[in-house]
């Protein structure tokens, strides 16, 4: 595994137009990081406490895939 070929730990869409990815990279010469890739601009939600709370589902969701995922990965491994 390495920064050109990470792994995937989870990705889904937060707003209509943006996205979040969480991926796994482990560098030849560094110690294994998560990566979060954010939107390049400013997420824009409706303002009021519903599309506000919307946003937040899908952040925590996306984050407690990768969570997840990584821990799974991380069992593996110490199987191994």
């Amino acid at each position: 595994m390495t920064t050109s070929s990470p792994i995937v730990l989870a990705a889904g869409q937060i707003t209509r137009a943006d996205r979040l990815a969480v991926g796994l990279v482990k560098p030849p010469d560094m110690p294994a990081a998560v990566l979060i890739r954010w939107p390049l601009k400013p997420s824009v939600v409706e303002p009021n406490p519903q599309a506000l709370a919307s946003l937040a589902a899908s952040l925590v969701r996306v984050l407690a895939e990768a969570q997840v995922r990584l821990a799974k990965i991380n069992m593996k491994g110490r199987r191994s």
